[in-house]
């Protein structure tokens, strides 16, 4: 199993519709398959099953903004859940969105 924790800037929320349309999209795959999510203030949790080495693959959500702000983003990283020193982080992003 592969975890995906995708850091959430503050001031914006999450839009779980797209993640339930991407978990269902990949729910015949067999290779990049999302089976579960979660979703708090500040991070989305992925739990993708059966993904090929090497192999790439696109999570499609978006972000709305609760009020005009500059923000950074929090750390997003992708990790094996039984082995979690196998890991890729990137590096937060700064945001802008004015009125």
């Amino acid at each position: 199993m592969v975890m995906v924790d995708l850091g959430i800037p503050p001031g914006f929320d999450l839009l779980s519709e797209d993640l339930q349309d991407d978990r269902e999209k990949s729910a015949a795959l067999k290779s990049g398959r999302l089976e579960k999510f979660s979703v708090t203030p500040t991070q989305a949790v992925l739990y993708f099953d059966s993904i090929a080495p090497r192999s790439e693959f696109k999570v499609l959500f978006r972000l709305r903004a609760k009020y005009p702000i500059r923000a950074r983003t929090f750390q997003s990283r992708v990790y094996e859940y039984y082995a979690p020193d196998v890991n890729a982080v990137a590096t937060p992003v700064q945001i802008e969105v004015t009125k």
